[in-house]
């Protein structure tokens, strides 16, 4: 049992309301956990939210993570960096305070609320889940790179439009009508496992969990726990048909169309051109080669 406790969190995320939420959720811990400190770190930057997660990532001391999807995926990848494995032998608490709060839905878990319940219940009874990770292994300007994903990782329009959206305000709706009209299919020649297909898409999505940017359904058939990566291929030449898919995403229906190709796989790789964008985690970086694997039951949080 852990002797301690720390709650790292951005105080940006959640409209500027996490503070408010973190103040409230060590009201509830002092009252469940009163022979456990807990301690309250708010961090300055993306930089300063990795160097305070590694910090306060060790056996005696449970360490929480609060905040949106890709401080999530901030957080674990200093984790992993720290411990120089691909598994991590403690587990972790999340708790949500973003915009998008996409990978707790997994779960059930829509709001802040159920999810301090549910992360308070599973902690008393030392309850604790496996989870799954993309590893994405790149290259920009010569150096080799690795970002590992929990969500969703991205090539293309989902791409391209994460790009806009995060320059709008993280208004997702404006960005995909301003995008889609402008969009041009993509030419991807995929090799998964060992097999090589070529596509002329509007994107290639690789899934972990179900959900991305808040309720979009992106990969319903995905299962955090299942040992695979989920890849979705959209192959629709018409733009206005292209614009009759987004809202279907949000109910997973988007599936099944024809000309949308699910498969799973351990291992891909994908020929890009030099600086392409790609979304990790809802975050934004540019990459001249990809390779991804799956990393089964690499880390376990309190779920």
């Amino acid at each position: 049992m852990h002797k301690s406790a720390t709650l790292v969190y951005n105080p940006g995320s959640g409209k500027k309301q996490a503070a408010e939420l973190a103040e409230r959720f060590a009201a509830k811990w002092r009252e469940r956990f009163a022979d456990r400190p807990l301690t309250l770190e708010a961090s300055r930057s993306a930089e300063h939210f990795a160097e305070l997660s590694a910090a306060n990532y060790r056996k005696d001391n449970l360490l929480i993570l609060m905040g949106g999807d890709g401080s999530y995926s901030i957080g674990l990848n200093a984790l992993f960096a720290a411990a120089k494995s691909e598994t991590l032998s403690e587990p972790v608490g999340l708790l949500p305070a973003g915009s998008g709060n996409s990978f707790l839905r997994d779960f059930h878990i829509g709001d802040f609320n159920t999810a301090e319940r549910h992360f308070l219940e599973a902690l008393s009874e030392n309850r604790t889940r496996a989870v799954d990770s993309g590893k994405f292994i790149f290259t920009r300007k010569g150096t080799e790179h690795v970002r590992y994903f929990i969500n969703i990782w991205s090539i293309g329009l989902v791409s391209d439009i994460n790009l806009l959206a995060l320059k709008l305000g993280k208004s997702y709706t404006a960005a995909t009508l301003l995008q889609i009209p402008l969009h041009k299919p993509y030419k991807y020649a995929i090799t998964a496992d060992g097999k090589t297909r070529s596509f002329r898409a509007n994107f290639l999505a690789v899934c972990n969990s179900k959900y991305t940017g808040g309720a979009m359904m992106m990969a319903p058939m995905a299962d955090t726990g299942d040992g695979k990566l989920d890849a979705i291929v959209s192959c629709i030449d018409n733009r206005l048909a292209l614009m009759g898919l987004f809202p279907k995403i949000f109910s997973g229906k988007h599936v099944e169309s024809r000309d949308i190709t699910h498969f799973t796989f351990s291992e891909l790789s994908v020929p890009i051109e030099r600086d392409t964008a790609v979304m990790i985690d809802g975050e934004m970086d540019y990459a001249d080669s990809i390779r991804l694997e799956v990393k089964p039951k690499s880390w376990f949080a309190y779920l």
